[in-house]
């Protein structure tokens, strides 16, 4: 029978381990000073209770599906410019050669004018509720964890290169409140104070156990929601 054997580290090894750590937590930690020192004077302000995270990320960016429609307008010509050159109709010959420069052109326009402006987001997590910054909007005040009245898993069709496939993907969280408002809490929220929040989760599965364990921790989105409301099972 076959046993293994846990891995032990050095006690001096592990003090400058965490040492490390402990420098990169403080220097992600100044980066976003003004932001935390913030988060907790609202705290302090609306009374919301002790800051457990501040989250940040971007949104928008893309092109509205509407925007793809109206460029390819152009071509719904096609059909009739052909009937007319077949006619011998003056000037519908040239026109029906420089359809797809024109379609191509109101193209660029179209995506251009149909792009959605990329803004910041921040939320601001307290143990008495949370405060979500979606560009130049916000709530006036927290939201207290209490007014969630029911919480929505958000799932989004994603292309998975390796499949060639699309795949459903947990994005996010729809926080439905009493009052009938929706507030959205994206996964891809990233907690400012976590300096290894790229990279984090994948160091803790390749690492030695006692190495992960030195792994400075802050809570996720997910974990956010695990811990203030309930979102219901995870869906397949």
């Amino acid at each position: 029978m076959v046993t293994g054997v846990a891995m032990r580290i050095r006690p001096d090894a592990e003090v400058r381990l965490r040492a490390g750590f402990q420098r990169r937590v403080d220097a992600q930690r100044a980066q976003y000073a003004g932001h935390l020192s913030y988060a907790g004077q609202l705290a302090s302000h609306f009374q919301a209770g002790s800051v457990v995270g501040v989250f940040t990320g971007e949104a928008g960016g893309g092109v509205r599906r509407r925007a793809y429609v109206l460029g390819m307008l152009p071509l719904l010509s096609a059909p009739i410019l052909v009937v007319a050159a077949s006619a011998g109709l003056p000037g519908a010959v040239p026109l029906l050669a420089s359809l797809p420069f024109i379609t191509g052109g109101w193209l660029v326009v179209s995506l251009w004018r149909g792009r959605e402006p990329r803004r910041t987001i921040w939320l601001h997590v307290f143990t008495g509720g949370f405060l979500l910054i979606d560009g130049s909007w916000c709530d006036p005040a927290p939201v207290p964890w209490s007014q969630v009245s029911q919480v929505q898993q958000v799932w989004s069709e994603m292309y998975d290169v390796s499949a060639e496939d699309t795949r459903p993907v947990h994005t996010g969280y729809d926080l439905q409140l009493v009052d009938g408002r929706v507030r959205h809490m994206s996964r891809a929220l990233h907690n400012v104070q976590d300096p290894y929040r790229d990279v984090g989760r994948l160091l803790s599965g390749l690492l030695p156990a006692p190495v992960a364990a030195a792994l400075p921790k802050f809570p996720d989105i997910d974990e956010i929601i695990a811990t203030y409301v309930d979102a219901g099972p995870p869906r397949p």
